[in-house]
């Protein structure tokens, strides 16, 4: 047999087992590494899911090749839970990466519009005219004291995102939100600040597993000593994506 066959083969054979090998369905989350912030991405088949869009000036760099080359090609929504500067500032360059992207959840102006504000909303950004395949639970507030105070609260699929809301509003929406008991991962409100992440929570959330921080110890002292306090009490680690980088569950 020449060596030409035997190529058309090995050829034949590997596309056939990459194609039984290969996935059916995709379903995983990543918490990217932006610094202090919060940009929290569902990763499915068809589509992406993105939980603020936020971080650190400069930051964007660091994950826009693992974002192209997770969510380029699929339809992207935009939750953000408050604006707040380091929860939405990477919308602009989310829409010069992807193309396919639409709002989920806009939320109230709070306080003055600013420029950083302004921005966002001149690009033009549709709304979505499709809900993602995955059902989502969230609460918010009628009223708020500040903008922490006004976040939006979102579970998905085992994953509680309460953006930076405070210890004020956790003792509304730890009874009002739908399935929050069944939490396996909290996205820690407010990066880990002692203003948020209670005693009170902790205590209705029995099925946790992990705590991620989205923030720097080293310039911002967060996550919050008493908060890890409270986690450890509680019997749940901490991953920080200060010391790992974006944090990928499978």
């Amino acid at each position: 047999m020449s060596k030409s066959s035997l190529l058309i083969i090995f050829c034949s054979l590997l596309i056939k087992l990459s194609v039984a090998e290969a996935p059916l369905s995709v379903n995983h989350w990543v918490v990217w590494d932006i610094g202090q912030g919060q940009w929290v991405t569902h990763v499915l088949t068809d589509e992406c899911i993105h939980y603020d869009v936020g971080g650190e000036i400069g930051r964007f760099k660091w994950v826009q090749k693992s974002l192209i080359s997770q969510c380029s090609d699929k339809k992207n929504f935009i939750l953000l839970s408050h604006w707040d500067y380091d929860h939405f500032m990477h919308i602009p360059q989310l829409i010069k990466a992807i193309r396919d992207v639409c709002w989920l959840q806009q939320p109230k102006l709070f306080g003055k519009m600013n420029k950083s504000m302004a921005q966002v909303l001149s690009l033009k950004i549709p709304f979505c005219t499709n809900s993602p395949s995955v059902e989502i639970s969230s609460w918010a507030p009628l009223v708020a004291k500040t903008s922490n105070d006004s976040s939006r609260v979102s579970f998905d699929q085992g994953f509680l995102l309460p953006g930076d809301s405070t210890v004020r509003e956790e003792k509304i929406w730890s009874t009002a939100l739908l399935r929050v008991r069944d939490t396996k991962v909290l996205v820690l409100g407010h990066h880990g600040s002692r203003t948020s992440t209670s005693t009170l929570l902790l205590n209705h959330l029995p099925n946790i597993k992990m705590a991620v921080a989205s923030a720097r110890f080293k310039k911002y002292h967060h996550p919050h000593k008493d908060t890890v306090l409270r986690l450890a009490k509680n019997k749940t680690p901490i991953l920080k994506t200060e010391d790992w980088g974006s944090i990928w569950f499978f």
